[in-house]
């Protein structure tokens, strides 16, 4: 029976590393692989016969995943085995039928290598997973765009022609000297984007149980991805994913609309503490905060970590922040983030994009780059460069709207630096890190003055934590923090 359901698994798993849909490409790009005990001889060097290097041979039952959710659960029992039993299958099934979910989580981790559209990419870095991503701060973005499939002949003429403009302006910045972080902003949102995530099959499990969420992507091709991952699992955790089929465990959003239509408009800015513009139209709103400064700093008795002490506080913030800013942004982890529905009819009617009011050139290398604004005729020409791209952009996207094309497809062809509303709550904790990086002299212009305006609130909010941190914790450069020492 052992060796018949050992052989089962065996003959389903199939390690492809490649997967993909029309618009985005998913490889694995690693798993976890069981380490077998010293003195077990079930890997086995082998000498390559033509090159250098060596091979090893792993013993198929140490390379497949689903055994590392059994391990995983049967720990709690004392019976940390690599065996693959008559009831392991049943196990794995039973687990997640009854949301037992740990397990999965921690018995098979991916890291997984994208390539999708901007606009795609971004519900893959809210799920609970690490992220690594192609810098447009640091590497030019001349890659082709992103067409959809289901648009008419003349839609794709002008996605065609918008691509063609938008490509030639950025490298005309480029060539110019233009900072790669600020050329950017005229790329359309649907360039292309490559990152790494590493993350548990449950989550990715749980991504797939998320049905009816129509607030995003109802009439993008978003969700195609979802039979990408289906196939990863399929071939990488077939036990897994057979018990996915078998008992589904969907989550139906189809709710959320009405709660969403009946308290948008009574929730926001009934209790505003403070409130500050930021960049050309962009605001940061303290709605509330939560902890006692003499209960924190007791709490400083914490072990292993004192710090921790410091998540007993913390601050909700509404923002509107331009999306390229979010991105960054949004990998503070450590908080609660909410990105609200973007009406981008009510983006273009207002013009609501982020213009510098200097461009600047970038000099040096990674790690040592020097940022100098441009200023006088120049500076002048290049906004208006930027103020002509962005009108013929709105212009294309009025264009594509009375065609009746959809507002989240027409949006794709708006350069990407409009601004978004979020909503922030986050501990004082991690507001120690946010501090520390990005009021730092380093960090982007743009994220240095959102921080800067969330570090003044906190610091008036919370003024015998603000003097802790800068005397002991801050790790940055920022004369702003400096000066509370």
């Amino acid at each position: 029976m052992i060796e018949t359901n050992l052989g089962s698994l065996m003959q389903n798993f199939k390690p492809q590393r490649v997967f993909s849909c029309s618009h985005t490409t998913i490889e694995v790009d690693g798993v976890f692989v069981r380490v077998p005990n010293d003195g077990d001889n079930s890997w086995v060097p082998l000498t390559r016969e033509f090159g250098k290097g060596h091979h090893l041979a792993v013993d198929i039952e140490d390379m497949l995943q689903d055994p590392g959710i059994i391990r995983s659960a049967r720990v709690s029992t004392g019976r940390d085995s690599s065996a693959v039993n008559e009831k392991a299958k049943g196990l794995i099934g039973y687990l997640w039928k009854d949301r037992h979910v740990t397990p999965s989580g921690s018995g098979v981790v991916f890291r997984l290598k994208q390539d999708t559209p901007i606009g795609y990419a971004q519900p893959f870095f809210r799920l609970f997973a690490e992220h690594n991503e192609l810098s447009g701060r640091y590497s030019k973005l001349d890659g082709p765009y992103y067409t959809p499939r289901n648009i008419g002949y003349k839609t794709r003429e002008e996605f065609d022609q918008a691509e063609q403009e938008a490509q030639e302006l950025y490298g005309q910045l480029i060539d110019m000297g233009i900072a790669k972080e600020m050329a950017r902003l005229v790329h359309l949102y649907r360039f292309r984007t490559r990152f790494y995530q590493t993350i548990g099959l449950r989550y990715l499990l749980e991504f797939l149980t998320w049905k009816n969420v129509t607030t995003r992507h109802g009439e993008t091709e978003f969700y195609e991805v979802r039979d990408v991952i289906k196939q990863v699992l399929k071939h990488w955790t077939p036990w897994a994913f057979e018990s996915f089929k078998q008992y589904p465990n969907s989550i139906d959003f189809s709710w959320v609309n009405e709660y969403i239509g009946n308290y948008r408009n009574q929730a926001v800015l009934s209790q505003v503490l403070d409130s500050r513009n930021v960049l050309n139209k962009g605001n940061t709103t303290l709605l509330r905060t939560f902890g006692q400064e003499n209960h924190i700093l007791s709490c400083l008795d914490d072990y292993p970590n004192p710090l921790k002490a410091f998540g007993h506080g913390g601050m909700t913030f509404s923002m509107s922040v331009p999306i390229h800013v979010f991105r960054q942004w949004v990998r503070h982890r450590n908080g609660h983030w909410t990105e609200r529905r973007v009406d981008f009819d009510s983006i273009v009617l207002n013009d609501s994009f982020f213009v510098p009011e200097n461009f600047r050139k970038q000099k040096g290398k990674v790690g040592h780059y020097e940022y100098v604004e441009v200023e006088g005729p120049e500076n002048d020409e290049l906004l208006e460069m930027f103020a002509k791209h962005r009108k013929a952009c709105l212009e294309r996207y009025s264009r594509l709207r009375n065609r009746g094309v959809a507002a989240e497809i027409a949006a794709m062809n708006l350069p990407y630096c409009f601004y978004i509303p979020v909503d922030w709550s986050v501990s004082i904790e991690s507001l120690f890190n946010f501090f520390s990086l990005r009021c730092d002299g380093h960090a982007q212009f743009e994220i240095r003055q959102y921080a800067n305006s969330v570090w003044d609130m906190f610091a008036k909010s919370f003024p015998v934590l603000a003097k802790v941190f800068a005397k002991n914790i801050h790790f940055g450069d920022s004369e702003l923090i400096k000066k509370f020492v």
